[in-house]
């Protein structure tokens, strides 16, 4: 078995404070990691972190970019445990996309359409969660039970396929992870 992280993030921007409010969810924004120390997180949103004008298919990591400028993001760190072969799919399709990311672009009617609950399927658009969605489908990861372009943030928040590993300041999270792996080893 192997863990995958989906981590959820509220940054406080603009267009994160809109997404909040329509959603009626305390986070806007979702991402995919490989790796417990987050590094990099997978998503769909700013491509320049000083605005969300440009868009499209990003590597986040917790001190850097956005959350370099933001650094009072909150966010839910979930981790969910997957078969290696699950795994193995999942690595593929997210590097699928990283090696042909100039083809994908951000969908920004999908937001609309979603603001009033209606779906919008766009073949290589994606918002934040439609992305983390679609590579789940994609690689037999079944933890939402809508199709992916019907994937809203909140259907992760507090899902109970998951488990939630910390909740807290982003910029906080390496110090946590680094301080239970040494708690663990210390055992």
């Amino acid at each position: 078995m192997k863990k995958i992280y989906i981590v959820t993030t509220y940054t406080g921007t603009l267009l994160s404070y809109l997404i909040k409010k329509v959603s009626k969810s305390p986070y806007a924004h979702i991402s995919l990691s490989l790796n417990e120390d987050l590094s990099p997180m997978y998503s769909f949103g700013r491509l320049n972190p000083k605005t969300p004008i440009f868009a499209g298919f990003v590597e986040e990591n917790i001190n850097e970019g956005l959350y370099e400028i933001k650094k009072n993001a909150m966010c839910r760190v979930y981790s969910l445990e997957v078969r290696y072969e699950e795994y193995e799919k999942l690595t593929k399709n997210i590097m699928k996309v990283n090696n042909n990311r100039n083809n994908y672009n951000y969908d920004v009617k999908a937001l609309v359409y979603l603001t009033f609950n209606k779906s919008r399927e766009s073949e290589h658009k994606y918002v934040c969660s439609h992305f983390v969605a679609d590579m789940l489908y994609k690689s037999d990861i079944k933890i939402v039970d809508k199709l992916p372009y019907l994937t809203k943030p909140e259907d992760f928040y507090n899902n109970e396929n998951l488990t939630l590993e910390y909740e807290g300041l982003l910029c906080n999270y390496k110090a946590f992870e680094e301080k239970n792996r040494i708690s663990v080893l210390s055992c």
